[in-house]
Order: C-alpha cells, then sequence, then structure tokens
C-alpha cells in the first residue's frame, strides 16, 4: 500500500507513549532493585550544568577582580592568626570573610588577646563562620549555632558556613541565602559577604536555594606571608581568610574536589553577578520530550524506507546532531539568558524511543493478528500486511 508523507499520525504518538511506559519500568526497577542502586545515583548525581561548567571552562579562565582567597593551612597559633587579620585590614579590603571557627577560648590568653584586639581595630566589616546544627525537620530549623569563642564579648557579625547536598558527600551544586536558628534567621557566609560587598541589606527572599555557578573563572590566591606584598590585588575587594589546600574542608562539587573556601568564592560570585538560574518546570520538560520523540519517531520510519542501505548511519548521525543541538541549545541558554534546560526526559526520550519502535511494532501486530481489529489497519507499521 503506498503511503503518503503525511506527519501527523497516531502510530507516532502510540510510539512516544510506548517510550514513555519502557522509560517508567527502567525507572521502577532501578528504585526497587538493589543491584541497580549504582545506576540510580547515577542519574542523580549527573546534571547538565556539569557539563556546561566544562563547556564554559574549555576557553580561557580568567582571575575574578572582586574576591581574592588567603591561605593560611600553616598558621595553627591564633596570635598569628590575628596578626595576618591585622595586615589585611592595613591593605583596607572592602570586607574579609573569615571561614574559620575559633571552637573554644583555650589556655593561651595571649594569643586569645591578639587576635581580639586585631579584630575588634579594624576599621573595615568582618564576616565570621559559624556552624548550624541539630537540625528539626517539623519546624524546618536549626536549634544549635557553633560559633568562635569570642561571640559574646562582642557584637561581631556571624553567619553560616554549612554546605548544602543531598546526602554526604555528595556533589555540591546549590548554597542557601538563609537559615532559621530557633526563632532568630540566620544568613549564609557567602550571602552575608556579598550583601556587604554590593552595600544591600540581607533579607529572606522568595528563593532561598540558589545555583552555584562554577563558570569560567577562578580567583587568586596568595600565602598568608604574601599579604604585604599584595596590598594592591586585596584593596576594595572581598578577602576570603581561610585554609585552602586542607583536605579537612574539601568538597565534592561538578569541577571536582575543592577547597571549602572556594566554594564560598564561587557562591559570593554567583549572587554578586545576580546569577539566579531559573530551572525549566518539570511539565515543559516532559513536553519537549513528547515533541522531540515525536519527530524522531516520524523521521526515523522514513529513514530505512529512503535509505534503506545505509540507515543505521542515517539514524546515528541524526540523533548525534539532534543531541548535540540540544546540548548547545541548552548552553547558551545557560550561560546567556541564565535559563537551565532540563534535559532529562528529552535525552532519556530520544535514547530509547528506537528500543521502543520495534515494541510497540510487534504489538500493533500482534493485536491485530489475533483480534483484527479494523482500526489497527490504518497502522503505518501494517503496511506489508494491507
Amino acid at each position: 500500500m503506498k503511503r503518503d508523507w503525511k506527519f501527523w499520525h497516531w502510530d507516532h504518538v502510540g510510539v512516544c507513549i510506548a517510550t514513555a511506559l519502557l522509560a517508567s519500568v527502567i525507572g521502577l526497577v532501578s528504585l526497587n532493585l538493589s543491584m541497580f542502586n549504582p545506576v540510580e545515583q547515577a542519574f542523580e548525581n549527573f546534571h547538565m550544568t556539569d557539563v556546561y561548567y566544562e563547556m564554559s571552562r574549555s576557553e580561557n579562565i580568567e582571575m575574578n577582580n572582586d574576591i581574592v582567597l588567603v591561605d593560611m593551612v600553616e598558621l595553627h597559633d591564633r596570635g598569628e592568626i590575628g596578626q595576618v587579620i591585622q595586615q589585611i585590614n592595613s591593605c583596607h579590603p572592602k570586607v574579609l570573610s573569615v571561614d574559620l571557627i575559633f571552637y573554644k577560648e583555650g589556655d593561651d590568653v595571649l594569643a586569645n588577646a591578639i587576635l581580639l584586639g586585631a579584630i575588634d581595630e579594624a576599621e573595615e566589616p568582618i564576616v565570621f563562620s559559624s556552624k548550624l546544627v541539630d537540625y528539626d525537620e517539623e519546624k524546618n530549623l536549626f536549634k544549635t549555632l557553633i560559633p568562635s569563642f569570642f561571640a559574646p564579648m562582642g557584637d561581631y557579625c556571624f553567619a553560616y558556613g554549612n554546605v548544602l547536598q543531598d546526602h554526604e558527600g555528595g556533589i555540591i551544586r546549590e548554597y542557601t541565602l538563609a537559615q532559621k536558628y530557633n526563632d532568630q534567621t540566620m544568613y549564609s557566609l557567602a550571602y552575608q559577604t556579598a550583601c556587604i560587598y554590593t552595600g544591600e541589606t540581607p533579607r529572606e527572599q522568595d528563593i532561598n536555594e540558589r545555583l552555584i555557578v562554577y563558570g569560567d573563572t577562578d580567583f587568586p590566591v596568595i600565602n598568608f606571608r604574601d599579604v604585604s606584598k599584595y596590598a594592591s590585588l586585596l584593596k576594595d575587594k572581598i578577602v576570603l581568610l581561610g585554609t585552602f589546600s586542607n583536605e579537612e574542608d574539601a568538597h565534592f562539587t561538578p569541577l571536582g574536589k575543592m577547597p571549602g573556601m572556594k566554594l564560598q568564592a564561587y557562591s559570593i560570585l554567583s549572587y554578586i553577578q545576580n546569577r539566579n538560574i531559573k530551572d525549566m518546570p518539570v511539565w515543559f520538560s516532559l513536553i519537549l520530550a513528547f515533541v522531540l520523540c515525536y519527530l524522531s519517531a516520524w523521521v526515523n520510519y522514513w529513514i530505512p524506507r529512503i535509505w534503506p542501505k545505509v540507515d543505521s548511519y542515517i539514524t546515528s548521525a541524526y540523533y548525534f546532531l539532534l543531541a548535540a543541538l540540544l546540548v548547545w541549545v541548552s548552553f547558551l541558554s545557560f550561560m546567556h539568558l541564565q535559563y537551565n534546560v532540563n534535559l532529562l526526559y528529552p535525552l532519556a526520550g530520544i535514547a530509547l524511543i528506537e528500543t521502543a519502535r520495534p515494541l510497540y511494532e510487534d504489538s500493533i501486530r500482534l493485536i491485530y493478528n489475533k483480534w483484527h481489529w479494523k482500526i489497527l489497519k490504518r497502522s503505518i507499521y501494517l503496511d506489508e500486511e494491507s
């Protein structure tokens, strides 16, 4: 029977439905069988933004002009740390963010006095890190705050340095602006520091969880011994003081393992640059997946009939180019429009459609041969039997 090139046909919808059912079965199997847990975890840990960061960093990486990191991993004496803080303050940064917690007062009274003296004499604002613990899921708040020992001794600015991750050891992709600590609102180290730098007043916002944009930017890192040498570099900048090469304060990110204070630097920069990335809703991603699956069902029904000898090569080329185009357009959308296209469902759909198509075709023929439903007579997959 001769068929025309009519684009709209219910068989293409049927192939899309078969693809969705196949994807659902695979999803249910991966959720309920322990042997597929690694697969499930791999999907959970993969985000297209990770690919975008790698793509953006394939070009020349530029050093950021707003944030400088000072590494004091070799220092343990509080008196010496106080001297470093004093040297940094003498360079007149816009704000100093101390990514350290001085837990107990200890017995070295002189070292504590030097540290507090450097802090109290500072003319520029200083933000000190603290830690929120004892999270109450029912009340959605933290019950305990762990600041440095000198918190009760003056009016110091403390912000929490907690990182946001789905599970212990997970990849960190987001940061928060604020958290509840009993009846108070605590702001994150990144948000508090960014607000001081930009002159904003920190406040609770509708979108509390923000994407950390690990773009094509890196940050200058100087050793604590060279602070005076690079005084001009620190002037009017955000200075982060912490440990840059301490394995205990390293976290997994899309760019690999990263020091905690560099993670804070990317979070600060993401807010300063107003990089509030909007995520594509799931329903829109599903519509996009359906459209692409429908298009693929139509295109790849005709490819074997037009080019039967090289259909496998053309089909492979089609899916490769389609996936590459999707990723490239999504990358441009992410970098220039600050919109994150959810490619999970579209990519899963076009990956499974050629597996679902034979299942659908066999089902149509099996049902027609057994029950002879007249409506199935119109199926494009019964050409040979019509």
